[in-house]
């Protein structure tokens, strides 16, 4: 398989786990899973991403996974940071990259912003009334697996850059 094919993969395996699951962070996961290993116990506390970070409404969870799978990639253990500063700056530079790539995407990182963008309105995910008001809409996982395939696919062609 090449490049392109395995972040295609990743990307249908990301949608189709959101469309499944309906938790947007854990389905990039999933979709990552496919092209590097993602531990086990990282995919599931991605979880408490969903929402906008923990259905606060703050930064995408998607995006926020995405940045979890290119820091798990690239940051180096803590331990070797005071020896190692230039590995530590590559990860945050990849971290960097894939920020700008997703903003250039998506035109912003913030989940209510991102559910305007697709919805033509926001919605507070912590406000009951408007967590059943999205959930109801019957187009709220299809869209939503889109931003789920940007995020995967920007953080797949970073992983797999260099390989």
């Amino acid at each position: 398989m090449n490049k392109q094919q395995m972040i295609d993969n990743a990307v249908n395996a990301a949608k189709d786990a959101l469309i499944r699951d309906d938790v947007c962070s854990r389905s990039v996961l999933v979709g990552l899973s496919t092209i590097c290993e993602i531990p086990d116990e990282l995919v599931t506390a991605s979880l408490s991403l969903l929402g906008g970070t923990g259905a606060a409404s703050g930064s995408c969870g998607a995006y926020c996974a995405g940045l979890l799978g290119v820091g798990l990639k690239f940051n180096c253990p803590i331990a070797y940071e005071p020896s190692n500063p230039e590995r530590k700056m590559f990860g945050i530079d990849k971290a960097l990259e894939y920020r700008d790539r997703f903003v250039a995407s998506e035109g912003t990182v913030m989940c209510p912003l991102l559910h305007e963008k697709l919805f033509g309105r926001s919605y507070i995910l912590s406000d009951p009334e408007q967590e059943a008001e999205f959930l109801a809409r019957e187009d709220h996982k299809e869209k939503c697996a889109e931003i789920v395939g940007a995020a995967t696919r920007i953080a797949a062609m970073i992983i797999l850059a260099d390989e």
